[in-house]
């Protein structure tokens, strides 16, 4: 049960309120991606008004505790992964370091042609075969990521069939000799369109980060192009910047030279 107390001494009750609701999510009440109770329902319980409850789940909803979903209700937000990029990255490797519960489900292995944007990242003639994998990364039972990826069909040909379960990067590594030793990757917020978002379990314009990476292996060669959605609710990226050294180095100013006295002789 939901208590509030309207009292001089006390916060104001849409603050009483999020205070009840935050110490309910974290004492697991409702599990991530379950939904709490109607406004109606909270309304009765606190004995509050409907603007109350709006204003407490407003705050709620702005710490990402909560997220609504339009038509069906409130529900409890999945903690955000956070992921820094200092480094080239894995997502399965570090999730599951975390400790984290990480599942591919494969969507599709194919080999299509290359088109111009593809072949020029990978240095290839337009045209010549790709391998294309397309997958859900689902973490803790959610998708997470949409992940498309394309190396030139050359290079692994065995790929096609080998059995994927984790990072496809110590598959490269490991079964074929081709680690990835650098990334160009590049950031853009997109909408979701209905295909991406019927895979993410999102709303149709819900946001998305799209990342395209091109990674380089061995002689700096590169080896594959990644074209991944992420969910905006479940993750956010975090870069450390560091400060050039000066162009031109500023040294502390010394004692003024002494002047002459000039005499009048």
């Amino acid at each position: 049960m939901l208590r509030t107390v309207k009292a001089d001494n006390q916060p104001p009750l849409h603050a009483q309120l999020a205070a009840e609701l935050r110490r309910a999510i974290d004492a697991g009440r409702w599990r991530p991606g379950e939904a709490i109770p109607s406004e109606r329902e909270l309304m009765r319980q606190a004995g509050v008004s409907r603007a109350t409850v709006r204003q407490a789940l407003g705050t709620l909803i702005n710490e990402q505790r909560l997220q609504r979903a339009h038509g069906r209700g409130t529900f409890v937000a999945h903690p955000r992964v956070e992921q820094p990029l200092q480094e080239v990255y894995s997502f399965a490797e570090q999730l599951h370091a975390a400790g984290r519960s990480v599942v591919d489900r494969f969507i599709q292995r194919r080999v299509v042609p290359a088109d111009a944007p593809l072949a020029a990242r990978l240095g290839l003639q337009a045209g010549e075969p790709l391998l294309h994998l397309q997958r859900v990364r689902m973490l803790d039972g959610a998708p997470l990521t949409l992940d498309n990826f394309f190396v030139s069909y050359r290079l692994c040909p065995e790929l096609l069939d080998a059995p994927l379960a984790g990072s496809l990067y110590r598959v490269l590594a490991v079964q074929f000799g081709l680690p990835v030793l650098r990334s160009t990757d590049t950031f853009e917020p997109v909408a979701a369109d209905r295909a991406t978002a019927f895979f993410l379990e999102v709303p149709v314009g819900a946001p998305l980060m799209f990342v395209e990476r091109v990674g380089y292996t061995s002689n700096d060669l590169p080896l594959h192009v990644g074209r991944n959605y992420v969910r905006g609710d479940r993750c956010r990226f975090r870069v450390n910047l560091g400060s050039a050294p000066a162009a031109v180095e500023l040294k502390p100013a010394t004692e003024p030279p002494a002047l002459e006295t000039p005499s009048f002789e």
